[in-house]
């Protein structure tokens, strides 16, 4: 009794003692909740991941559910079952590799269903308001300005930004974490021991959430290393942190299979995704007040506005601190100052230099372009969205809006300050926290795009373990994720999937591999508009979803459909994808008045085609063929034209990645199209 006792009275020490942190982080929970509401925090629930728009949170929650049920490997992060039979890694599917592997430890004890994110994006912000509220305490003798001042950290627009889109990328409390090596420095951080430990530790979880998160506290790191070599350091000792924080990041990202997992590291955007320099004030359509500035379409990962609260607030705490700069003081204490403020420039000018890469813009307009040799491109494309990297840049700006005047004025004035700045903060950014509170507080009903119940009969009958993708189904997000889904559930493997970083060569080699082969335990899936090149291979053929699917051994309980079918095509009339000026309706489509019908690109042999359109009033029809990007037009032959069908030909003379029928209404009325069917004689 007496134990728990005592641990009980140490806990409430500690609590009070840092009171102002767990109100904030209390305070980032309920920031959490209203935003996104408490039905994401239940384990079991998942259709809110599976329904995603952009589709990153379904990568993820894919990611995980795949590398769930994936047998023990080594190194522990890797799998065979979404790019098989190469072995990828948990850390290229964005997944937070380690909740990922912390959770597989316990597969066993978990629901069917079972989610990590909403968890994480609360843990998330609790640490951003607890982590924050640690940071200004140092500065701030005020208990309600310390807790004011951290939220500031919470309602930050680049934290909330990332949160659900990217949702690993949200980690921010990771440049918070960095930062308070350097602001606690003297307090507890220059002993080497506990600093070789925190950036070992702050290593390890950067690359076991994010590997994004490695060079912007590697920054920090830098910075850190500066303050322990001008106050005095050995040498060998200054760089014992970097030692551990590198050794901690390579042995986690070698355990988790990043290392052997053949994906290309680097890839091309570098330039692209980088940081406008306009961009600690430029809202891109964050603020209720501020205008949008130019920048260009990929420099969203460069976003990085601090929002109006805290642009007034540091113009105000910086015009307090230029008034009293020659504020008197010990040699000792201004030599600190000088300290401390030459490593946060260094570590400001190395981040804004990083992020805003080797083409440097402000607005619109290109500064200078640094040329750079073929190996340093190489190694700065690995990091190509280098926009993201200005956010240690980011919470140093906070930081010094907050704090900065804290010693020049009263601390109840300091306290109203903060308090209407951080209100004008929120009604800044209300509009975007309103558009996150409606996509994500609601109950979403995921609806797989694999309707068909072959596709069920085809699990269950276990006569199938591997699926191939003959054709490229990342052209078709949603619908790949609808095959990862039901992959997942049956214990089928893929041969491809949509990760951060390309396996493009050794997954072409794999898929190149088994259409050889053709083994009997593995399902070849084609576009219906490019199901031509299954008479190539000896398969049972199925339809199923707009889709054509193909085995070597008939598929028990299915009727497997006459190759000659593979040479005909429907289009599909549901789609409004290739219309302009016209709309789809219960029998087709309907053309208005100069309006067209293009596309959908069959993949198509050299020979001669019939085309055949059904419908109504299509003698105003004026029927164009294309292939090669319509730069090859082909000629119609025998063309009729009747009130309810027309019919020709065209001939082909080469193989076509993308023969076009367009057709348009050059009439006054409306024209119907119920059906196009192209059929290779």
């Amino acid at each position: 009794m007496k134990i728990f006792q005592l641990i009980f009275q140490r806990v409430k020490t500690s609590i009070l003692k840092n009171k102002e942190p767990w109100i904030c982080a209390l305070l980032g929970a309920a920031v959490f909740i209203l935003l996104y509401g408490v039905h994401i925090l239940n384990p079991s629930y998942t259709d809110w991941l599976l329904t995603s728009e952009d589709g990153d949170l379904t990568q993820h929650y894919l990611g995980w559910k795949f590398y769930r049920h994936a047998g023990w490997g080594f190194p522990f992060g890797t799998l065979d079952t979404l790019a098989y039979p190469n072995r990828t890694s948990i850390i290229f599917t964005d997944s937070i590799p380690l909740f990922a592997f912390f959770f597989k430890l316990f597969r066993f004890l978990l629901p069917v269903r079972f989610q990590y994110f909403g968890w994480f994006g609360l843990m998330c912000f609790m640490l951003q308001g607890a982590l924050g509220a640690v940071l200004v305490k140092k500065y701030l003798r005020s208990g309600f300005c310390v807790a004011v001042g951290g939220m500031f950290f919470v309602l930050s627009p680049v934290f909330i930004d990332r949160m659900y889109w990217m949702t690993s990328l949200a980690a921010h409390f990771l440049c918070l974490l960095g930062l308070m090596f350097i602001v606690y420095y003297e307090e507890t951080y220059k002993d080497t021991k506990k600093a070789v430990t925190g950036w070992g530790l702050l290593g390890v979880l950067c690359a076991g959430i994010h590997l994004y998160f490695l060079p912007m506290c590697g920054m920090i790191l830098l910075g850190f290393m500066l303050a322990d070599w001008v106050k005095g350091r050995k040498k060998w000792k200054v760089i014992l942190p970097l030692c551990s924080y590198l050794a901690g990041a390579a042995v986690t990202v070698f355990l988790f299979g990043g290392f052997g997992s053949g994906m290309e590291a680097g890839r091309d955007g570098l330039g692209y995704y980088s940081f406008n320099l306009n961009g600690f004030f430029n809202p891109q359509g964050w603020s209720e007040y501020l205008k949008d500035m130019p920048c260009t379409d990929s420099q969203y990962e460069g976003f990085a506005y601090l929002g109006l609260g805290v642009l007034l607030l540091f113009v105000f705490a910086a015009a307090v601190r230029l008034g009293n700069v020659t504020r008197a003081g010990t040699e000792e204490e201004k030599r600190g100052k000088r300290i401390r403020n030459a490593v946060w420039v260094l570590i400001f000018l190395l981040t804004l230099f990083a992020a805003a890469s080797n083409v440097v813009m402000y607005h619109d307009k290109v500064l200078y372009e640094l040329p750079l040799p073929k190996i340093l491109f190489r190694l700065w494309s690995i990091f190509r969205a280098t926009g993201r990297l200005i956010w240690p840049a980011v919470y140093l700006l906070v930081l010094g809006a907050v704090c900065m005047d804290g010693r020049f004025i009263r601390r109840r004035s300091k306290g109203l300050l903060l308090a209407f700045c951080l209100l004008l903060q929120f009604m800044d950014i209300r509009g975007m926290l309103a558009e996150k509170n409606e996509v994500y507080n609601k109950a979403d009903s995921y609806q797989t795009l694999l309707t068909d119940g072959a596709w069920r009969r085809i699990g269950e009958e276990k006569q199938i373990s591997h699926i191939c993708f003959v054709s490229d189904m990342n052209r078709q997000r949603k619908l790949l994720f609808s095959f990862g889904d039901y992959a997942s559930d049956y214990g089928l493997t893929l041969n491809d999937f949509y990760f951060a970083r390309s396996l493009d060569e050794k997954t072409l080699r794999a898929k190149e591999e088994a259409l050889a082969q053709c083994p009997a335990d593995t399902l070849f899936v084609f576009f219906d508009n490019e199901a031509q090149q299954g008479l190539a291979y000896p398969l049972y053929y199925y339809r199923m979803d707009g889709l054509v699917a193909g085995s070597r051994e008939p598929l028990e309980g299915l009727e497997p459909m006459e190759r000659s079918e593979l040479l005909t095509y429907r289009y599909d009339m549901s789609g409004g994808r290739f219309l302009n000026n016209a709309e789809v309706v219960e029998e087709g489509w309907k053309l208005h008045s100069y309006g067209n019908s293009y596309g959908p690109y069959l993949n198509a042999g050299a020979g001669i085609y019939t085309v055949t359109v059904q419908g109504s009033g299509l003698t105003a029809v004026d029927v164009k063929c294309y292939y090669n990007g319509g730069d090859s037009s082909l000629e119609p032959r025998g063309l009729t034209v009747e009130e309810e069908r027309v019919t020709f030909e065209v001939e082909l003379t080469e193989y076509a990645p993308d023969l076009e029928v367009a057709l348009w209404n050059t009439g006054g009325s409306d024209m119907l199209i119920t059906e196009v069917v192209i059929r290779k004689q």
